[in-house]
């Protein structure tokens, strides 16, 4: 058996970690070194590694309950203590692994917890409705109002002025995030760029255009939400879509701690 950590909390809340791990055959339990709880539960290691841990992360049945169980663990134990959440599938061959870790790492984990109990995780989102957009262009167009009224000479300048609005369209959205930016100046601790949202089946008119991770100050919805709105109606007028959500476990905030760098694997075995 392994272990599998969800987090790193203050030693304190290590009494909060009750209930089932990531699935209902075994407990959860923390760890406690010095003022550090990790947060975890036992796991066959056989499930994770190997051929038979790569078609277990190929199961969308598999993975899915053990995945929301991860998420579930690490926002509760937020409501005891700040935490380091740590990715989906980070496994301990053993509690003497996991125990070096925690000494080597200590100073870098306490720290960031310490930063955890002022700060929280926001995501900014921004999809844009490309045809409303790129005709919202079109339409601002001074040149539009000019259009000869002669069929085959209007159709080919209108031609002409509508790829110069699908050009503008995507200029627009890159400019706007730096007007965004700007807006949220004073209030970000920190941000990171991360890949924009997929496009959505039941909104297929609309494409992903920018995904911000957003370190904000406690309690900061309302000041956030203040500073957003009066964008939010012009921006939506040329088919950009804003949406705000939080607060979150800070992942994208988390320092890399040793050999947990990561490689961009789901499962990663510290033996």
């Amino acid at each position: 058996m392994g272990l599998y950590v969800f987090c790193f909390a203050r030693a304190d809340a290590a009494g909060v970690a009750v209930g089932h791990g990531l699935d209902a055959t075994v407990p959860l339990g923390a760890r406690v070194h010095e003022d550090l709880a990790a947060i975890c539960c036992e796991v066959p290691l056989h499930e994770w590694t190997g051929e038979a841990g790569e078609a277990h992360l190929k199961d969308l049945e598999w993975l899915g309950p053990r995945a929301l169980r991860h998420e579930a663990v690490i926002e509760r134990m937020m409501r005891a203590s700040p935490v380091l959440p740590l990715r989906f599938g980070c496994l301990f061959s053993s509690a003497e692994r996991l125990e070096e870790l925690l000494r080597r790492e200590r100073a870098g984990i306490s720290a960031f917890i310490e930063k955890a109990a002022h700060v929280e995780e926001w995501s900014l989102q921004g999809s844009l409705d490309v045809r409303a957009c790129e005709e919202a262009m079109f339409a601002a167009d001074p040149r539009v109002a000019k259009l000869s009224t002669q069929g085959g000479a209007r159709y080919l300048m209108e031609q002409k002025l509508r790829k110069d609005a699908v050009r503008a369209a995507r200029a627009w959205a890159q400019e706007t995030q730096a007007e965004l930016a700007r807006a949220l100046e004073g209030l970000v601790r920190d941000w990171r760029p991360l890949r924009p949202p997929s496009r959505n089946p039941e909104q297929p008119e609309r494409e992903g255009v920018f995904h911000w991770a957003l370190l904000l100050p406690r309690g900061a919805e309302a000041e956030l939400a203040m500073r957003l709105e009066p964008l939010a109606e012009p921006l939506l007028a040329r088919g950009l879509h804003l949406s705000a959500r939080g607060p979150w476990p800070a992942y994208n905030f988390a320092p890399r701690l040793g050999d947990m760098s990561g490689d961009g694997r789901e499962a990663r075995t510290h033996d």
